[in-house]
């Protein structure tokens, strides 16, 4: 209880820091107004460096991190929504650093959609100063022409094990050696990268030759122990003669895309520091009634789901890719979905996470609000079909379940569900012709493919980093 209360204290203080910075940035413009002597010029460069550089002679890439020292005590900088700082592997929620002691080391980070940094410099006096830094075009920490190298490899069968990996067949049942093979190439990957990483095995008791689910488990440690949140996607593929399509054996768009795009985000998030313990997860048997993410839930091991901490968020990856800015043949773009959840009264906001979901997309992506088509989208199944049916950017909290994420909603979590084009909006749906190329011709191209991954992908990112640093969002049971 000690170590909460001090770690609740910490982030009061870092609220009440955030509120005095604020307040001065407002105030300082006005101190001529009442009076005062006039002050000397500020330099910003005398306390401020940018990847070791005068911020004059800085040049920022897109989507990419960039360091940052910032000396003198009370000097302090702020930046725009898309121009995000960490100090210490941490975000910093409020865009503003203010330097307590002598010196701050952080890093800056830019979006894909960056188009200019503009830094807002405030000495100790009070003096402001705007710093614009050029940017150009970068490689992204999360970038679409990896995921494609990533996705093509994966999916692509040869006599050559280095240049193609041929992890397809991922369906569960009974034993799969193809499976296998692949739950330990991913383990691997993860190991890689420094993560704790198990696989989870749990057993069909009616045969006990047979798994019931074989999920893939990475954790990374927190700051606080109390609590725990997660990513994850599922890595099985629907099996032969599976409905509605027949099943597949690439599984490119469900759900390898997802599986994928776990995999870079294990690279992104591998030396930053979150507040809560984090899992990064591949299921298993989500086609079978979601018995992986159940399995992972609900059963007592050291890697499971721990009983004692607070589930706080659970972000979902399921079929990827086939979405805005992405256009079908006939000229509509395709839909984008990212729903968060629980979602109890369609005209109340029932969960703090939708707030972070609303702010990534709009605010820090900029992404188009008001997008339609004429006619609609979907299955429309879930709670406000009748108020989005024809949005392409559908952007809310919303009830729809058919994934993974249900099984954390269902122990009070809030979640947020990651969605492209499904049913009759992607034909081949649960089908042998769910591949790669049928992909990439669907969205009439390979940089159209990696332009829409690359846009959810960051959406995606950017939820859980935020989060992490919003403590309203809290467990609906706790």
């Amino acid at each position: 209880m000690l170590k909460k209360n001090g770690i609740c204290a910490k982030r009061m203080n870092r609220q009440l820091t955030a509120l005095i910075l604020t307040g001065l940035f407002l105030v300082a413009p006005l101190a001529g107004c009442f009076g005062e002597d006039e002050k000397s010029e500020v330099y910003p460069a005398d306390s401020l460096q940018i990847d070791f550089v005068n911020p004059e002679d800085a040049e920022m890439r897109t989507g990419e991190f960039h360091d940052f020292t910032l000396k003198g005590e009370g000097n302090a900088i702020s930046t725009d929504a898309d121009v995000l700082i960490f100090v210490n592997g941490t975000y910093v929620k409020d865009h503003m650093v203010m330097v307590e002691d002598a010196t701050v080391f952080g890093q800056l980070l830019t979006t894909p959609y960056t188009t200019e940094v503009n830094i807002a410099f405030m000495d100790a006096d009070g003096q402001t100063e705007a710093v614009s830094v050029p940017i150009t075009n970068g490689t992204p920490i999360v970038n679409g022409e990896d995921w494609f190298d990533k996705m093509e490899f994966i999916t692509s069968v040869c006599t050559d094990s280095t240049e193609c990996g041929g992890y397809v067949n991922r369906w569960m049942g009974s034993p799969n050696p193809a499976f296998e093979r692949a739950a330990s190439f991913f383990q691997g990957h993860f190991e890689g990268l420094g993560y704790e990483t198990h696989i989870l095995r749990v057993i069909d008791h009616g045969n006990p030759t047979e798994p019931e689910s074989l999920n893939v488990i990475a954790w990374k440690q927190g700051r606080n122990d109390n609590c725990v949140q997660g990513m994850g996607g599922h890595m099985d593929i629907a099996p032969p003669g599976g409905p509605p399509g027949g099943g597949t054996y690439e599984g490119a768009y469900d759900n390898t895309a997802g599986t994928v795009s776990m995999m870079l985000f294990a690279r992104a998030f591998a030396d930053l520091t979150f507040e809560c313990d984090t899992f990064l997860a591949l299921w298993s048997s989500e086609e079978e009634g979601l018995r992986g993410s159940s399995a992972f839930a609900n059963n007592d091991c050291d890697y499971c789901l721990p009983q004692d901490k607070e589930l706080e968020f659970y972000i979902n990856m399921d079929m990827m890719g086939m979405s805005w800015p992405a256009y079908k043949s006939n000229g509509d773009p395709f839909p984008y979905h990212a729903w968060s959840g629980p979602d109890a009264d369609p005209e109340v906001q029932d969960v703090a996470i939708t707030t972070v979901l609303d702010d990534v997309h709009f605010n820090i992506l900029k992404a188009p609000r008001n997008l339609t088509i004429d006619g609609s989208y979907g299955a429309g199944c879930d709670q406000h079909w009748d108020e989005h049916y024809n949005l392409v950017m559908d952007v809310h909290e919303d009830t729809f379940g058919r994934s993974d994420h249900v099984t954390f909603r269902d122990l009070g979590a809030q979640t947020i569900f990651h969605l492209g084009a499904y049913d009759a909006d992607y034909d081949a749906y649960h089908s042998p012709s769910d591949t790669l190329d049928n992909m990439v011709a669907e969205v009439g191209g390979q940089q159209e493919l990696e332009q829409s991954m690359e846009f959810v992908m960051w959406a995606a990112m950017l939820e859980f980093i935020i989060a992490d640093q919003t403590p309203e969002i809290r467990n609906l049971n706790a």
